[in-house]
């Protein structure tokens, strides 16, 4: 388990609220205690494990625990504990799933958390010098814990801590090799009877119908790091007097978005034909969610969010084309400034929030 940096943590000056935020992913979980700030006084991050489901769940504990005997916590109390997963959170229990995860049906992750934590004997929302035996106080031994769709969570973070700092109405858009809305409105977020609330890569923003659409969705089609990758080869006229184009012929396979993205701001004309393309529909994809939600901002996130803020203005200038003129002027267009920490730092918001 991975410790950040003794010498970059921030001793705590005095006791205040905290609250812990947890992301997990089938990749990695990382952990952070927060202050009332939104900073993160220290963080932890483990590999997730591929066994059960219960490891995971142990992982997590084990975090939560290393967090709350941390010296940064100073004699503050841990008023919550808010977790932010990938895949699908069943609004009603709470419960996870994750497709591609063996065992990741449903899971009731919250129960594994809250059991394992009652099992260690520490009840963490005191430090623990002042812990006392569970009997003498009758009461769990932790504070309340929530679970959350990571979009949302990250879109609670930016507003907190980020890019939409002290906006209650926020879209989160998480783009890589798939694209996902997080939704915040009013400080809450918004998952839908199912939890299915921000699947924006269904958006449809074509008239005609491309087979290719089922699988993924329209938007997620024509927007996302493998759109641009197929755009530049199909776009490709077998020149090799550009740069992009000498890659392409030498081994297309290996093309990926920074390379283009980083020929479009060389210049090289077709690297910044297919940026500007795909930005068209990723803005008329923005256009439909600025005109039906009314938000504050629409945050840019994920590894190909970030990475096209160099041309955000391509963005901006087609959503401010489609969508509904007030409510485009209300709404700015921004890219992502706390990367992965944008999660946690959300869960744990929401958590406290939820009271």
């Amino acid at each position: 388990m991975a410790i950040t940096d003794a010498s970059t943590r921030t001793r705590q000056p005095q006791a205040e609220p905290l609250v812990i935020g947890v992301s997990f992913n089938p990749s990695e979980i990382s952990a952070a205690l927060v202050n009332s700030q939104g900073r993160a006084l220290v963080e932890r991050r483990t590999e997730t494990p591929q066994r059960t489901t219960r490891a995971v769940a142990s992982n997590i504990n084990d975090l939560i625990l290393a967090l709350a005997i941390a010296d940064e916590r100073g004699e503050s109390v841990i008023n919550a504990i808010g977790i932010a997963s990938a895949g699908l959170v069943d609004p009603p229990t709470e419960r996870i799933s994750l497709p591609g995860m063996k065992g990741w049906t449903r899971v009731a992750l919250r129960q594994l958390i809250e059991d394992a934590l009652e099992t260690s004997g520490h009840d963490i929302r005191k430090p623990h010098h002042q812990n006392r035996a569970r009997a003498q106080h009758g009461e769990p031994p932790h504070p309340a814990i929530r679970i959350y769709p990571q979009a949302a969570a990250a879109a609670a973070g930016e507003a907190w801590a980020g890019a939409a700092r002290g906006k209650e109405h926020v879209i989160y858009l998480a783009l890589g090799e798939e694209l996902e809305a997080g939704i915040l409105a009013g400080k809450q977020i918004v998952t839908g009877a199912s939890g299915l609330a921000g699947a924006a890569g269904w958006l449809a923003v074509t008239e005609q119908f491309n087979a290719e659409y089922s699988e993924r969705g329209c938007l997620a089609f024509e927007a996302t790091v493998t759109a641009l990758t197929h755009r530049a080869v199909e776009q490709w006229d077998g020149s090799t007097h550009a740069m992009l184009s000498q890659l392409i012929k030498a081994d297309a396979a290996q093309l990926d978005a920074a390379t283009i993205l980083r020929a479009a701001r060389g210049g090289d004309a077709l690297a910044r034909r297919v940026v500007h393309q795909t930005c068209r529909w990723l803005g008329r994809g923005i256009a439909n969610m600025i005109s039906l939600l009314n938000p504050e901002a629409v945050v840019l996130g994920g590894t190909f969010g970030t990475a096209l803020k160099p041309f955000l203005d391509d963005i901006r200038e087609e959503t401010k084309q489609w969508a509904a003129p007030e409510a485009a002027r209300d709404c700015r267009i921004v890219t992502a400034t706390l990367a992965e920490k944008a999660v946690a730092l959300g869960a744990g918001r929401l958590a406290l929030n939820a009271g």
